[in-house]
């Protein structure tokens, strides 16, 4: 299957939340219980839109394969319990979501491996850095697989949760 990505728009923000629905009951179908019920918040992922930092993933025929966001910077990453890979600039990549309708399809590898990579040249960072819940046994294999080596753990801020950390030098 052929992907592309682009910036999400904001008359998507229901098909995106519903992405983001199909994946928070993936994960808690799976007992990954990183997204709690209604995570990520509407008002959340507006903002993510209208600020641009919400991504689209694309199939041939245009409609909405996955989702996934892109910083330049994410203080829940200023303290790890472990060690980075790198000192300098990175990407931080969050709230990768598929569609039901694309799970399996190679979505979410073209995101780690193609998506993120590019947008990290583009802005000049030196590695991708991600994280995911210990449970999140898709996400660690998709990540390990994929050139992304784990390095520790981080607490996030918002709730004090763990997380463990990935990074992959471009």
């Amino acid at each position: 299957m052929q992907y592309k990505y682009r910036r999400a728009k904001i008359e998507e923000l229901d098909a995106v939340m519903r992405i983001f629905v199909e994946a928070q009951n993936f994960m808690e179908a799976n007992s990954n219980p990183q997204w709690p019920k209604g995570f990520p918040y509407k008002n959340d992922v507006e903002w993510s839109i209208l600020g641009g930092l919400l991504y689209a993933v694309t199939e041939e025929n245009g409609g909405i394969a996955a989702v996934f966001s892109a910083v330049n910077y994410d203080c829940d990453y200023n303290v790890i319990e472990g060690n980075w890979l790198t000192e300098g600039s990175y990407l931080a990549v969050h709230r990768v979501a598929v569609s039901d309708k694309f799970r399996n399809k190679g979505a979410a590898k073209f995101i780690v491996n193609f998506a993120a990579l590019e947008l990290a040249k583009q802005r000049g960072r030196l590695s991708i850095r991600m994280d995911t819940h210990e449970k999140n046994a898709a996400m660690r294999a998709l990540l390990s697989s994929n050139g992304f080596t784990e390095c520790g753990k981080i607490t996030l801020i918002r709730d004090g949760s763990v997380r463990i950390a990935f990074e992959k030098i471009i």
